[in-house]
């Protein structure tokens, strides 16, 4: 018999998100971030390193030139990340993709904002629920942290 370990307190709902996506107190660059790291299979680290071209947003695309695999890589996002990516990027055509108050938005900023935001869940919940969603869809809904109900 294996252990498993419980790893509930690392996931998020998608009220919790959609909560923090939709809280206007936090810049949209930010908010942006999120909603990559939540609808893409792009991390934290390579989102915040994106530049303006690196959007391809037409292809519904966006370019990691850096990637842990290494090497250039291509992702697709959502029709919605890629229209608030459109609106945050707006006439600029060379930078950061990501800025509050004119600087590179850092992992430590969005981070601390994403823990605000959701009552103190990490940042990487937001990843780390994606990717079990798509492993096992029909278990993490709304009651990400409760026990699935079983039929009699």
């Amino acid at each position: 018999m294996g252990v498993t370990m419980d790893t509930t307190h690392l996931l998020v709902t998608d009220l919790e998100v959609d909560t923090a996506l939709a809280d206007q107190g936090v810049p949209p660059a930010i908010r942006a971030v999120w909603q990559l790291i939540w609808e893409s299979e792009v991390g934290l680290d390579e989102v915040l390193a994106f530049d303006v071209p690196d959007a391809e947003l037409d292809d519904r695309l966006v370019v990691i030139r850096h990637a842990k695999e290494g090497g250039v890589l291509e992702a697709g996002v959502t029709v919605s990340a890629a229209n608030v990516l459109r609106e945050l990027i707006g006439a600029r055509t060379e930078g950061p993709l990501f800025t509050v108050d004119g600087r590179r938005l850092t992992k430590t900023a969005a981070a601390a904002a994403f823990r605000k935001a959701s009552g103190g869940r990490t940042i990487h919940a937001l990843r780390f629920t994606r990717q079990m969603k798509a492993r096992r869809p029909a278990r993490l809904s709304a009651g990400a942290g409760q026990p699935e109900e079983k039929s009699a």
